[in-house]
């Protein structure tokens, strides 16, 4: 299986050290429009190839997404100082842009992941753009969110988050939503759970817990700079679901063609995703507070794409 990661960046790099660790794929292809950059990087990689499983790591032209069974597309900049999320998205649509463009001379139907920001535009960018099914473009969405959350509420009870069931849905940003009527540990329900001498989470907690989810990468960013160490083992796990084409369910963004009155955008719903994408999206049950606030964000995402012209 060849995976082909369009940006050597911090993130791009790190996806590419991921992978290789996990051994999920058997060839690499790092795509850079700076080669020197993503040859330096593919260098330093292979240096420590004795160490695992063999593996063909190569940097290659827009050329090497012709035979990839996953494209996964890190390319784009960070927002700067003083800069509105339209203005990164302005930025970043115009370098997905070019990318895509250099794509489809030789693209040949893979799975595409989108995983640079604003996420959700541009893989609805992505998805008008490409010549195959909307299944086939994904983005890597609220992946990383949801599992900042089970973080979060693994902290808050001390209990392992892979024993915790919950799920962020929406945007990847500022108006995603925190599925509190579905969230559990085991089979008791998150809202009802109370550790021994306390009391169950409150409005005020599950705000708190919310609100860290949503600055989680803004915290990181302060002190280090960037975010990519999360983001490349959410990557991970996606690429891994359609290598192994294992139908797991993620909250990936995906083209909502119509969800209970939401349509023409691409957000982040629980999906089954496989070998060929995106298998289905599930229609989850929220409570009336969830649903109106799923709303809000798809009218904010739908905002942002039209203001982009598309």
């Amino acid at each position: 299986m060849k995976v082909a990661i369009i940006g050597a960046g911090r993130v791009g790099a790190t996806v590419a050290y991921t992978l290789m660790l996990r051994d999920l794929a058997s060839r690499i292809s790092l795509i850079d429009v700076n080669p020197e950059k993503a040859r330096g990087e593919a260098l330093d990689l292979a240096h420590g190839a004795s160490y695992l499983d063999n593996i063909d790591l190569r940097t290659e032209g827009f050329e090497g997404v012709g035979d990839a069974d996953v494209i996964v597309v890190t390319a784009g900049r960070g927002r700067q100082a003083g800069e509105s999320r339209l203005d990164l998205a302005r930025g970043n649509v115009t370098i997905l842009e070019e990318v895509l463009a250099g794509i489809l001379p030789h693209y040949r139907g893979a799975v595409v992941v989108v995983v640079s920001n604003p996420v959700d535009v541009l893989t609805y960018v992505a998805a008008k753009r490409l010549p195959v099914p909307h299944t086939k473009v994904m983005g890597s969405g609220t992946a990383l969110d949801s599992s900042r959350f089970r973080y979060l509420l693994g902290q808050e009870f001390g209990i392992d988050p892979r024993s915790i069931h919950a799920y962020v849905i929406g945007e990847h940003g500022d108006s995603s939503v925190p599925v509190w009527s579905m969230a559990n540990l085991g089979q008791i329900p998150i809202v009802r759970y109370a550790p021994p001498g306390r009391q169950p989470l409150d409005a005020a907690a599950r705000a708190r817990i919310h609100r860290g989810v949503v600055t989680a990468g803004k915290e990181v960013i302060e002190r280090k700079g960037a975010t990519f160490y999360a983001v490349a083992l959410s990557v991970a796990r996606i690429v891994e679901a359609i290598l192994d084409d294992e139908r797991s369910l993620l909250t990936v963004s995906s083209y909502i063609e119509e969800w209970e009155g939401i349509s023409d955008v691409c957000l982040s719903l629980p999906a089954v995703v496989g070998r060929e994408g995106i298998r289905e999206v599930l229609p989850i049950a929220l409570d009336d507070t969830e649903r109106s606030q799923l709303r809000a964000s798809a009218a904010a995402l739908q905002g942002m794409v039209r203001q982009l012209g598309y």
